[in-house]
């Protein structure tokens, strides 16, 4: 039987570890990025966005797994702050294209430092290896949710 990492016996979850680090982490990525008015999930966005300029915003909702009002939200805010801006989008004159502008570029540079720190802090005592192994792992189990 599964329990809480608060309960006195038993073993949490790999679910409910991988929640809580993933909140852990968010809250570090959060503390460092907020001097520059940025959250995790708007650095994870731009970060996105960099690493695949002319995304639609449709096509981010999806690999966010929020809505596309929840995302157009986010894209308004972001574009307001100029880390972003929507052009024309060739290959589909309905959607627009978003890519950054230096503003936005230099954000995500700066959030780039910030998480190899947070990275180099949380894997410091594991091996290439298992660090390497640890993503492939991470990999499949999106994939798997991916394909249901």
């Amino acid at each position: 039987m599964n329990r809480n990492l608060h309960a006195p016996r038993g073993r949490a979850s790999t679910l409910y570890m991988m929640h809580f680090l993933t909140h852990a982490t968010r809250s570090a990525l959060d503390e460092q990025l907020k001097p520059e008015g940025i959250s995790s999930f708007h650095y994870t966005i731009l970060r996105v966005i960099s690493d695949n300029p002319g995304l639609s915003s449709a096509a981010l909702s999806r690999r966010f797994y929020v809505t596309p009002q929840t995302m157009g939200e986010m894209l308004i805010m972001l574009e307001s702050k100029g880390y972003l801006d929507r052009r024309p989008n060739v290959k589909n004159q309905r959607a627009l294209a978003l890519h950054l502008t230096e503003l936005g570029q230099s954000k995500t540079v700066i959030g780039d430092r910030f998480v190899e720190e947070i990275e180099a802090r949380i894997f410091a005592n594991l091996d290439p290896a298992a660090i390497e192994a640890f993503r492939g792992t991470i990999a499949e189990a999106l994939n798997a949710l991916r394909k249901s």
